[in-house]
């Protein structure tokens, strides 16, 4: 899955972290609190968006691993958080993988976190079993933003907005690599994926609001 353009990404930035459900972010910084160190894996990492949320809200030292397939929007990540490894005691290696088959790779041994942000709606059911299994094998704590859950509402009205949500929906659940997409259903089967294994599950609206 690649294509995604660093320029599209910069400019929802801003909206995207002011969206995040505060008290899901604060539960991710309190399991942490008094933590020396941290490792962390961010699976589909983009322009590194989600390190920039988070890392500010993490104690002690930490390392990151930012995983994408696409070697562009590494190259811009690589650029993009040079203030925040400098601000911080942050070390980051970068790695070009295929998640769809390299998922036990990337994720190593023994992350203590693994984050994703808008990256579950593009992959399939079967993929989220996949890795519900494996951050579940690795005892390590979960934390995903910005999934599409399928409500829309664009004010003013459109005569096309009924045909162009209904397109979009139609486009959310095709193959991007990992077989059909889960799309709106995406929060849904992570939240079974990790109840089956016994894991304790929080989860929080994030509506993504845009202003004229």
């Amino acid at each position: 899955m690649s294509g995604f353009d660093p320029a599209w990404l910069s400019l929802r930035e801003p909206v995207d972290h002011r969206s995040r459900n505060a008290a899901l972010l604060e539960a991710v910084a309190a399991r942490f609190v008094g933590r020396e160190a941290i490792a962390v894996v961010d699976l589909g990492c983009g322009t590194g968006s989600n390190l920039r949320a988070l890392a500010p809200r993490l104690e002690g030292r930490q390392r990151w691993r930012l995983v994408d397939h696409d070697p562009a929007l590494l190259s811009a990540a690589k650029a993009g958080i040079s203030a925040e490894v400098a601000a911080r005691q942050i070390e980051v290696a970068f790695v070009q993988a295929d998640l769809s088959t390299d998922l036990d790779a990337v994720l190593g041994d023994g992350p203590d976190l693994v984050t994703a942000a808008a990256l579950f709606d593009l992959v399939s059911a079967e993929f989220i079993d996949r890795v519900a299994a494996a951050v579940t094998e690795r005892r390590a704590a979960f934390y995903t933003v910005l999934s599409y859950d399928g409500t829309e509402r664009w004010e003013p009205p459109h005569a096309a907005d009924a045909a162009m949500h209904g397109a979009f929906l139609r486009h959310q659940t095709r193959d991007k690599g990992f077989g059909p997409a889960a799309g709106p259903a995406a929060t849904q089967a992570l939240v079974s994926a990790f109840l089956a294994r016994g894991i304790r599950v929080a989860t929080g609206d994030s509506p993504w609001v845009l202003g004229p």
